[in-house]
């Protein structure tokens, strides 16, 4: 009988730090005015973008850079940002300027999703 109250103690106990772990894995972190910044610009390089020329490089700099940032943080907004990165590389491959611009307003939709995320955050 005590071997299967410990065992149940220690399966009680090890779901807890599974729990834990996930919870803070979700939780959202502090305010940190360089990521944000980061975002601006970013939210910055994709209106400068002019699909007539398709030169994506400044927004997929930018992209990469708090991609890398929010996923080095741990920051629950990275798997976001990282999809974000990928679809302007898909961009970059060229096509209609049609097809840049509803790429653009996808790409800015994402910027949108992360700063609603991130809005009340504090420091």
């Amino acid at each position: 009988m005590k071997k299967i109250l410990a065992v149940l103690i220690m399966a009680t106990a090890l779901s807890g730090c599974t729990v834990v772990t996930l919870a803070t894995k979700f939780w959202p972190k502090s305010h940190d005015p360089e990521m944000f910044g980061r975002l601006v610009n970013l939210d910055i390089q994709l209106e400068q973008v002019d699909c007539e020329t398709s030169n994506w490089s400044g927004a997929m700099a930018a992209a990469e850079q708090v991609a890398r940032y929010a996923e080095w943080r741990g920051d629950p907004q990275a798997e976001n940002l990282r999809a974000l990165h990928k679809h302007l590389e898909k961009l970059s491959q060229g096509g209609s300027p049609e097809f840049c611009e509803l790429g653009k307003r996808l790409a800015r939709q994402r910027v949108e999703t992360t700063t609603k995320a991130w809005k009340g955050r504090s420091s």
